[in-house]
């Protein structure tokens, strides 16, 4: 195996039962930096658009400005950074430079004021602006938007900007601060700044719920843009009579690939850009029946571009025991299993708030409770805490929370990284 770029395929059961019937399987393929590549990356090409508005003003704000700065003293003298802020007005507070001079950069930032408005579309294209004066295949090009509100411009402004920047391959990562955002406004600039780049039907959102989870959550942001490899695909190649059902990414956020991922024998998955912490797939299968012995099921390969190195493929076979052991066919790798419940209680969280909008109140709460209890097993208490918390608002005739639903969309399908 390469030490450019690791790549492992997985089952849940290394043996199974031989049965007269299918049986569900689940394969989970993992890319990993390999040493050669984990500590290098491509150099950043990204803009901050950071809302000053009135509503920022005090603990938000200054923790917005600790968090930039904080993100700025990671920051190499390759990196290209520039800060826009606005209200009713834009400025373009850093225009597009260096990184090497940190002292400078972070004194800028202490200057950040609020203001009056929210006025957002000349914000995002003087981003686009911004990033488009270094943009190339030297760099990894971002656009960062965070909000704490709604904007006050046409709704329409905001989109023909995200256009722009899907059209131009910048995609924009949104980050709303606070409880007073529109999460499906901000969602749809991210999605549409990403249609042009591979691997990426959903764009990225984040959530600040409070101040002080300001810094960590920048933090992600800032790891997400940290790229070792680029033109990433992975194929999963099935031997005759297995069939995929769902594919699911589970590693940096958990989302369901869609029927178009399956193709056939094979389960084709544009990963684009990978980052430093890896990436992950999980692959829901139907095993037809076979006679006791080992098989091949599948081969499971990666391709992908270093800058330095060009084209590169590794390839695994996944290899699984038929038995008639009843005490090896019960065995399952943990692994796999814990990132299946994982999935599990994210699909249960979003059907409850699809229940929810559609007014079966008694089957969102069955799902929330559902999803607390695997939630306490894995030892998320905190979301575990926050999902009992909203099936007691649905029980007494209040609906899931305005914090709930963004819980549910953005912070509960983040999973652990493959090298926690």
């Amino acid at each position: 195996m390469s030490n450019a770029l690791q790549l492992s395929a997985l089952c849940n059961r290394q043996n199974v039962p031989v049965l007269e019937q299918p049986q569900l399987i689940y394969v989970l393929a993992e890319v990993t930096p390999g040493s050669t590549i984990a500590n290098v990356r491509l150099p950043l090409n990204f803009t901050l658009v950071l809302d000053r508005s009135g509503s920022m003003a005090g603990e938000k704000l200054e923790t917005m400005r600790e968090a930039v700065k904080a993100i700025i003293d990671q920051l190499s003298p390759s990196d290209v950074i520039s800060i826009v802020t606005f209200e009713n007005k834009t400025q373009v507070l850093v225009p597009a430079q260096s990184a090497a001079d940190r002292a400078g950069l972070k004194g800028m930032v202490d200057n950040i004021k609020d203001g009056g408005g929210t006025v957002m579309a000349p914000a995002i294209r003087e981003g686009l602006n911004q990033v488009s004066q270094f943009a190339s295949p030297a760099y990894i090009s971002r656009i960062v938007l965070l909000t704490d509100g709604e904007a006050t411009d046409k709704f329409e402004a905001s989109m023909h900007e995200a256009d722009n920047a899907g059209a131009r391959g910048i995609p924009i990562i949104g980050m709303g601060f606070g409880s007073d955002w529109k999460e499906d406004f901000l969602q749809e600039v991210a999605d549409r700044s990403w249609l042009s780049s591979p691997g990426s039907d959903a764009g990225r959102v984040e959530f600040i719920r409070d101040p002080g989870s300001a810094l960590q959550v920048f933090q992600e942001v800032l790891q997400s843009m940290h790229v070792v490899a680029q033109d990433v695909t992975v194929n999963v190649r099935m031997v005759q009579g297995l069939e995929a059902r769902r594919v699911w990414q589970v590693v940096p956020l958990i989302k369901e690939m869609g029927t178009t991922a399956i193709q056939g024998r094979s389960v084709v998955i544009p990963v684009g850009d990978l980052e430093q912490g890896g990436a992950a797939y999980m692959v829901e299968m139907m095993l037809p029946p076979r006679p006791a012995g080992n098989v091949r099921i599948a081969q499971v390969d990666a391709a992908y571009n270093l800058p330095q190195s060009g084209p590169q493929r590794e390839a695994v076979d996944l290899v699984i025991n038929f038995t008639h052991d009843a005490s090896l066919a019960g065995q399952l790798n943990g692994h796999v299993m814990n990132i299946v419940e994982k999935v599990t209680a994210f699909r249960l969280q979003t059907q409850a708030l699809r229940d929810a909008e559609m007014g079966n109140v008694s089957g969102a709460t069955q799902r929330l409770r559902q999803a607390v209890t695997m939630l306490i097993n894995q030892g998320e208490h905190d979301l575990a805490q926050q999902m009992e918390a909203e099936a007691r608002n649905l029980e007494e005739g209040k609906g899931i929370s305005g914090d709930g639903a963004k819980t549910i969309r953005l912070t509960s399908r983040k999973t652990v990284r493959l090298d926690d």
